[in-house]
């Protein structure tokens, strides 16, 4: 409350009003109200008395507390006051009067309090004429809440007491500034003052030795209370922060592992409110394998020994769902290193675990894929080398053909025309010579040769391609070519077909015909077999080839297990080639009982490509 200050030595007080002057504004802190009333009354006396003016703007139960002591010290206030040396206002209505929107309006006041001023200096009669004015309307703003209208009403006074020769004291109660919120205004209104006297304890000590010191200490304590109140301020401010994270979980435990403290980040990661969980274990947060083991006092135990723990592992919300949590515990100590607590930090990292385990799948998904494309960039090169290798040995196989078509057609069929040449040279003698028992002869002779001559052209266009073949089919074809390779080879060859086994398509007979002749030649080459078997039959809806022999098998398939068709050279491959080519496919199998080779087509691509045969 804002009051008018008295004569402090009425109040046994030293006096820090004397010697006021005209236009000082002088605010007194006191701690205790009843000793400033009794100034007040003290001062206006004086003033009064001396037949100076005195303006008093204050609520009416002080207005009638200072009558009684004007009167009481034998002042007649109602001539005063008819004098116009002393005019009382009351402070409420005064302030009705100034007020515009919760402020004082400068305007308004200057014309109100002004005139006031004004008409009380015009009364005075003393020699020296003064006006001594208390206003206690900036207490009734400060009561009341409005501390920036209490602090634009001291200005105004200020403003006025430029235009006009009057002082003007007020007061505050220590205990309106007691509350820390309160300190930055307490500086301003001090500003706001020429002169600012302390509370009575400070103006009662009877030494200037002992105010020092009385100042000194109190200096000493403002030192502490600011390192507290910066320190409640930090700790403050620390805790609005923390309290404001909503990305991280950060909490405090006591030293058994119960919740003490709970953020707003917590609550959103855990979905507990704080009056839910403080007070619990923190094992509430951990799955039932980890409750188990005694993952969470052990967390505890590592984290007070080493000062902190860290962990990534499964955590429980609430509800029941789980989220991959980023755990920090760190040991709280007291000043003398005992344990108080744990400071407890999560953060939610199951988005980014879920990220780290796609992006291993990826990688891994990737490296297949690499491995994959590897593999079949080897077996490309494989094939492409294997394709060279083939084309190598197609074209050494048809110069190999070639020759040997050559020296057939020179050694039996030249042969035999050389024969005939010369016989036909001694026929043309013996009809000169006009012998018919030589001219038959040789022309018997002749007639043999050409026998043979015919019989060699059959056979070597048989090798090349059977007109059989075409004509009978497979079934027919077979014996005819396995009762040649007989009588070149001396293995003895048998053949089992069933009596039903139909015809089937031109390439697929001709592909399995040269898959029996390569076969035997094999088994002519390789093997040492003197027997070999050939079974033509269908099975489970395919059209099913077998050669098998009885000699010491393959070693290279035998010893290393590998496919066979990267161990051979052109005949099966290119069998293989002609097999996939019509969908059917060519198996290879080697022991020491045998070899056998099995070639597969499937009925109906059989059918399919049989069906533009004509019979």
């Amino acid at each position: 409350m804002s009051v008018a200050i008295a004569n402090p030595q009425a109040a046994g007080l030293t006096a820090p009003t004397e010697g006021l002057r005209c236009g000082d504004h002088t605010v007194q802190f006191y701690d205790e109200e009843a000793p400033f009333i009794e100034a007040w009354g003290h001062l206006i006396g004086n003033a009064l008395v001396a037949g100076n003016a005195a303006v008093l703007i204050a609520t009416k139960t002080h207005r009638d507390a200072l009558a009684r002591q004007l009167s009481g010290r034998g002042l007649d206030v109602a001539r005063v006051i008819r004098q116009g040396r002393y005019v009382q206002l009351d402070a409420a209505d005064t302030l009705s009067k100034i007020m515009v929107d919760e402020l004082p309006h400068a305007g308004r006041f200057a014309d109100l309090v002004g005139g006031v001023l004004l008409r009380a200096k015009a009364a005075a009669t003393g020699e020296r004429p003064s006006v001594t004015a208390f206003g206690e309307m900036v207490a009734v703003l400060w009561e009341d809440g409005k501390s920036e209208a209490a602090l634009r009403l001291e200005r105004l006074w200020n403003d006025l007491a430029r235009s006009y020769p009057f002082s003007l004291q007020c007061g505050y109660p220590m205990g309106s500034f007691a509350r820390e919120e309160r300190g930055e205004l307490f500086l301003k209104i001090c500003a706001e003052h020429s002169r600012v006297v302390p509370a009575e304890s400070y103006t009662a000590l009877p030494s200037e030795d002992e105010r020092l010191r009385s100042v000194a200490q109190l200096q000493q304590r403002a030192q502490v209370l600011e390192a507290r109140l910066a320190l409640h301020e930090s700790e403050r401010r620390f805790r609005l922060f923390v309290e404001a994270v909503q990305d991280y979980a950060v909490f405090m435990l006591d030293p058994e592992g119960r919740v003490t403290t709970w953020n707003t980040g917590a609550e959103r990661i855990k979905g507990y409110k704080a009056s839910e969980i403080i007070g619990r274990h923190f094992s509430t947060f951990y799955p039932e394998e980890d409750l188990r083991s005694g993952k969470p006092q052990w967390e505890l135990e590592v984290a007070a020994r080493d000062g902190r723990f860290e962990d990534q592992g499964w955590r429980i919300r609430k509800d029941g769902s789980r989220f991959w949590a980023n755990v920090i515990i760190t040991a709280l100590r007291g000043d003398g290193g005992k344990l108080i607590g744990f400071g407890k930090v999560t953060r939610d990292f199951t988005e980014r675990m879920q990220a780290e385990e796609a992006l291993r799948k990826a990688n891994a998904e990737l490296e297949g894929q690499i491995g994959e494309r590897i593999e079949a960039e080897r077996k490309l090169s494989n094939s492409e080398q294997s394709l060279r290798q083939l084309s190598f040995h197609l074209l050494r196989s048809q110069d190999e053909e070639r020759r040997r078509i050559g020296r057939d057609l020179h050694d039996t069929l030249g042969q035999y025309l050389a024969m005939l040449m010369l016989k036909l040279d001694s026929l043309n003698s013996a009809a000169e010579d006009g012998d018919p028992a030589q001219i038959s002869q040789e022309i018997t002779h002749c007639a043999s040769l050409c026998e043979e001559c015919i019989k060699e052209v059959r056979t070597l266009s048989y090798l090349l391609y059977p007109p059989m073949l075409e004509e009978m089919g497979l079934k027919s074809a077979v014996p005819w070519y396995l009762d040649g390779f007989a009588k070149r080879s001396g293995i003895q060859v048998s053949f089992d077909v069933s009596l039903d086994f139909p015809r089937l398509a031109p390439e697929v007979e001709l592909a399995l015909f040269r898959v029996i002749q390569e076969s035997l030649t094999n088994v002519h080459k390789h093997s040492g077999s003197q027997t070999a078997d050939v079974r033509l039959f269908t099975k489970d809806g395919a059209v099913v080839l077998e050669v098998r022999d009885k000699g010491s098998g393959v070693p290279r398939v035998k010893e290393a297990g590998q496919d066979w068709r990267g161990l051979f050279g052109v005949g099966l491959r290119s069998m293989n080639e002609r097999m996939s080519q019509i969908g059917g496919r060519l198996e290879f199998s080697s022991s020491q009982e045998g070899t056998m080779v099995t070639a597969a087509v499937p009925v109906e691509e059989s059918k399919a490509a049989a069906s533009g045969v004509s019979r």
